[in-house]
């Protein structure tokens, strides 16, 4: 889980803040969670490993929505995330104000810089460094619909 003071996290995020267009990215409850179990594990208070912690928010969820996601497998697609826990020190619930491309809104994100390094959407390269990719949102293959069984 840990090299180089990296963890590799493999989530899919199912919370509902995508039903709500001014507040998309207002909730990071992965990270939340992933800092809180980081934290018991510091305090000598183990809630659960980080093992556990990233099942929790990857195949437990999948397994429950009943869709073929949240596991690495040969064969499938890869939507990983690569964290780097040392950012968790951060206040998490820190909220800001972002422009909306193309709505002319504000809308309510979380912003946490340090943490969350690349990210892997269908095996496509989404964030790269800390840094949105031009491609993401403009090409597509980065999603698909997902059915449940």
């Amino acid at each position: 889980m840990y090299a180089d003071g990296i963890d590799v996290v493999f989530f899919e995020e199912f919370s509902d803040a995508g039903a709500h267009i001014r507040n998309m990215a207002f909730y990071n409850l992965p990270l939340r969670m992933l800092k809180l179990v980081q934290e018991s594990i510091e305090e000598g208070s183990l809630v659960m490993t980080m093992e556990q912690a990233v099942h929790r928010l990857t195949g437990d969820q999948a397994d429950w929505f009943g869709i073929d996601a949240g596991k690495i497998r040969e064969g499938d697609r890869a939507d990983v995330v690569v964290l780097d826990p040392s950012g968790f020190g951060q206040n998490l619930e820190q909220v800001h104000w972002g422009e909306m491309e193309n709505f002319g809104l504000q809308r309510l994100v979380n912003r946490n810089p340090g943490i969350v390094k690349t990210v892997l959407i269908n095996g496509k390269l989404a964030l790269d460094d800390e840094q949105l990719v031009p491609e993401f949102g403009r090409e597509m293959g980065y999603g698909r619909f997902i059915p449940a069984r």
